[in-house]
């Protein structure tokens, strides 16, 4: 009966900023190139339903081609219902990977030219529902997304090569972007 009278809709969260806070670049035999980064990662999040939603601090394991490449940390927030364009930062934490791998294997092009990389995102979140006055159990929600992502929308890849320096490095995307094409699933453990 509940679930008939609220009617619930998955939040929606997109990027909107991806900021380079610092990296380090290290090359190996001349020909093998790792970077380890810390970035700031802004997304944008709308509750479309008549409850709150208030998370946990969650990690989030980012993956290329079944390698580990990162860990989102994402803070504990509430959603109020019936809420848009909350913004969250978190933070993404590159520890070492291999570019030279993942240029050599991962990027795709597809019918229009466009250089894609295809990732995965995975992990556990809680989520507490509170709806009036009352705070529901936290459920566990797992979270699994395939990602397609056009990196040449993160124009100061190129600049951060040359430059060998993190400082304002921003890349910004619209609501509308094809930069990142998500199929995500959910699945709730009570």
């Amino acid at each position: 009966m509940v679930v008939f009278v609220l009617k619930p809709q998955k939040p929606v969260f997109s990027v909107q900023t991806v900021a380079l806070d610092a990296y380090q670049l290290n090359v190996y035999s001349n020909s093998t190139l790792f970077v380890s980064a810390v970035a700031s990662l802004v997304l944008n999040a709308s509750n479309p339903n008549k409850i709150g939603l208030r998370y946990s601090p969650s990690r989030l394991q980012l993956y290329s081609e079944g390698l580990p490449m990162a860990v989102i940390r994402v803070p504990g927030f509430f959603q109020p219902a019936h809420s848009n364009n909350n913004s969250l930062t978190t933070r993404v934490l590159i520890p070492l990977v291999n570019v030279s791998q993942i240029l050599g294997g991962a990027w795709l092009q597809d019918q229009q030219g466009q250089n894609i990389v295809p990732m995965k995102l995975s992990g556990d979140i809680r989520v507490s529902l509170h709806f009036s006055h009352f705070t529901l159990p936290k459920i566990k929600a797992a979270l699994d997304c395939d990602i397609n992502f056009e990196f040449r929308e993160l124009t100061f890849l190129n600049e951060v090569y040359i430059n060998k320096t993190a400082k304002d490095f921003l890349a910004s995307f619209s609501n509308g972007s094809k930069s990142f094409l998500k199929k995500c699933a959910l699945a709730i453990y009570i």
